[in-house]
């Protein structure tokens, strides 16, 4: 291979994350990794098909994606003509950096799906010092608009960190110069069943005694261990 077509492959984008309007109303966005680093894609209502926006790279125009833009805007114009424009402006970044570990967003390799923004993942070995070899619980803020959840979630963790009702906070995870999530470790356990009623309440009640609200209090909600 050559070195022209190595640097080709490098720059091929890659989807790692996306957030489409079924109904097409919306803005649908996109999270692209073009080598080591990270980009941004929006694309306008009415510019492509639902079935193109699931699967869009192949329909873009041309991104340039070796320039210095974070993120890209496709639309369409009256006469239904692509119109690109691109930004490089600073996006938001979790500000309440408490822990002293800081992760780089590449050094962790995915290994389940959990939820849209949450996934199961393996250190790289240069992080076995740091984090060990286990899998860990990996939460991001996907696009700028889940920033302040998980700058929320950030803070409650430093809040109950040592108080053993949340998972350890291994570090924070950053993406370039911005910082977009954090990792936890994997605890093992199971969702809370009826007998676990009372335990639940009183797990409850010291959260809710240092000041915290979940919002969310269903049996999936809570992890008990072997021991109860």
């Amino acid at each position: 291979m050559s070195s022209g077509e190595g640097t080709s492959e490098l720059l091929q984008p890659k989807i790692i994350s996306m957030e489409v309007d079924d109904e097409d109303s919306y803005e649908s966005e996109y999270r692209l990794q073009i080598g080591t680093q990270v980009k941004y894609l929006i694309i306008n209502p009415r510019t492509y098909d639902r079935d193109t926006l699931s699967f869009p790279l192949a329909s873009l125009p041309p991104l340039q994606y070796d320039a210095t833009w974070t993120v890209a805007h496709i639309s369409r114009s009256p006469s239904s003509t692509l119109r690109t424009s691109f930004s490089n402006c600073k996006l938001a970044s979790i500000k309440s950096l408490w822990h002293p570990t800081t992760i780089d967003y590449f050094d962790l390799v995915k290994t389940e799906q959990l939820a849209a923004a949450a996934y199961e993942a393996m250190p790289s070995p240069a992080l076995a010092p740091t984090l060990g070899t286990s899998p860990i619980i990996t939460k991001i803020a996907r696009f700028e608009w889940e920033i302040p959840r998980l700058e929320q979630e950030t803070r409650i963790y430093r809040l109950l960190s040592g108080s053993g009702l949340a998972p350890r906070f291994l570090g924070h995870i950053r993406e370039g110069d911005r910082v977009i999530g954090f990792v936890l470790e994997k605890v093992a356990g199971r969702a809370a069943a009826v007998e676990d009623l009372e335990a639940c309440r009183e797990v409850l009640g010291r959260l809710h005694g240092m000041g915290v609200v979940h919002g969310d209090v269903n049996r999936f909600n809570f992890l008990v261990g072997e021991g109860g």
